[in-house]
């Protein structure tokens, strides 16, 4: 009686090393409740671990030869030393930190899309989907309430809300008129009503037309480069006799402002602030405020 209970508590604590150990030394599987990936194309159906293999059971797109990228529980890149193949449904790893592994992305050139899988190494499962438009560039799917967690969440919050601030104040130190000595160049800038974009064009004039040429865009945002940085953001060369401390010294005023294009797939704007003289300046031209 003794020797069976013995047993039977031994087998017991086996059992719960096995699930404490799960894609560690025993192995595991995980299923998922909700397996649809980006419009009913892809599914995942489950995920089962084994020592030195993760294998990603799937149906739907046909994959081949498609890239791969492999993260742990933190999201956190667990680099290149690793094989995978893709066939008949079923996407195998091969790695030393195989049962590590709790995310994937997978691009699919063929089709525009890079997936983002995460928390396979539990029934949380979530997803992302970067979807590129030709109308709209590149655009993010998915539910971002189960993919990221609060702390990511917030904190990609706190970072959207300091890009916004920063691009506000791009925006107010551009907005009105900026025009060249003779006239026949000039900047407009015009912050919308809700200060979330601004309309900007670069005008010059065409003598032989008559009328103003334009390039124009509409920026969505905005961020500042400061002192030798702005120098590099524009190209501008230095002669070799030039002396460094005092470009340094004159590069301290000025300020590069890209002006990010809402179109994804378009040009940015770029302009050169000089703070000290308040002017905008490029290789041939000086522009003042109006």
């Amino acid at each position: 009686m003794k020797r069976k209970l013995f047993l039977i508590m031994a087998g017991l604590w086996m059992g719960l090393l096995g699930l404490t150990a799960c894609g560690r030394v025993n192995g595991c599987t995980y299923r998922y409740p909700e397996t649809t990936v980006l419009f009913d194309d892809f599914h995942i159906k489950k995920t089962v671990y084994r020592p030195g293999v993760m294998k990603l059971y799937y149906r739907g797109w046909q994959f081949k030869d498609n890239p791969i990228r492999c993260y742990d529980a933190n999201f956190e890149d667990l680099g290149d030393q690793f094989d995978h193949t893709f066939r008949n449904g079923v996407l195998t790893v091969r790695a030393d930190f195989a049962e590590k592994i709790s995310g994937l992305t997978i691009e699919d050139r063929g089709h525009d899309v890079i997936y983002h899988l995460r928390y396979l190494d539990s029934p949380q499962f979530a997803w992302l989907a970067d979807v590129f438009w030709h109308d709209g560039g590149w655009c993010e799917t998915g539910d971002r309430e189960a993919y990221y967690s609060a702390a990511e969440l917030q904190a990609e919050a706190d970072r959207k809300a300091e890009s916004r601030k920063e691009a506000q104040e791009a925006f107010a130190l551009l907005e009105g008129t900026w025009v060249t000595e003779d006239g026949l160049q000039k900047y407009e800038f015009a912050v919308n009503e809700d200060k979330s974009g601004m309309e900007c064009c670069n005008m010059w004039w065409n003598s032989e037309a008559q009328r103003w040429d334009c390039w124009r865009i509409f920026a969505s945002s905005a961020f500042r480069t400061k002192g030798l940085d702005a120098l590099f953001a524009f190209d501008f060369g230095c002669d070799t006799d030039s002396d460094y401390d005092e470009i340094a010294e004159k590069a301290e005023k000025l300020i590069a402002i890209t002006l990010v294009n809402s179109d994804r797939a378009a040009a940015d704007m770029r302009v050169l602030y000089n703070s000290e003289e308040n002017v905008i300046t490029d290789a041939n031209a000086v522009y003042h405020r109006q």
